[in-house]
């Protein structure tokens, strides 16, 4: 059950009414980003962020991976769900998803050195080695795609962590066990 006040959409700004827009399904804004929206500043530059990242350097299929690996490692359970049947969407198919939940190596190499750079950022304090950075560059991953993972972690993160404020149910399919 969720923590935080479901917010009423008659009591949002327009400016909030305006970003979450994009979220509505079937005409109707899910509870979470209605528990969310108790900071219109927080909603809106989340959406902001999601918004940017779509209109940036990495695939669906790139962001999917970002994601379901921050989630794994927040143990966010809603986020799980929702980008597990994302990542499926985006085509990656349930092996390279249960790989990636796992750590193993991956058979795409910059697929690999993304996430490793993903999953050293989050469970290694201090700047990024850079025998990571030398990889993923000669991977093909440039700059501009370095900043947008971070900015892709940044963005699960925020919802991984709200969710866990919240005590956010989870409504679709549960993620399957990486066991």
């Amino acid at each position: 059950m969720a923590r935080l006040h479901t917010c009423k959409e008659s009591a949002l700004s327009a400016a909030t009414l305006d970003a979450l827009e994009a979220t509505r399904i079937n005409g109707k804004l899910a509870d979470v980003y209605l528990q969310f929206a108790n900071s219109e500043p927080a909603i809106r530059s989340y959406l902001q962020m999601e918004t940017a990242l779509r209109e940036g350097s990495l695939s669906d299929h790139d962001l999917e991976c970002i994601k379901l690996l921050v989630s794994e490692i927040t143990q966010c359970h809603f986020c799980l769900s929702m980008h597990t049947m994302k990542a499926r969407k985006a085509g990656v198919d349930t092996e390279t998803q249960l790989a990636i939940r796992r750590g193993d190596t991956l058979e795409d190499p910059r697929l690999n050195a993304m996430m490793s750079i993903v999953r050293h950022l989050y469970t290694q304090p201090g700047t990024l080695d850079s025998s990571l950075l030398e990889d993923a560059r000669s991977k093909g991953i440039t700059d501009t795609e370095l900043l947008d993972i971070t900015m892709a972690m940044s963005t699960i993160f925020f919802t991984n962590i709200t969710n866990h404020l919240n005590d956010t149910e989870v409504t679709l399919p549960e993620a399957p066990p990486i066991g």
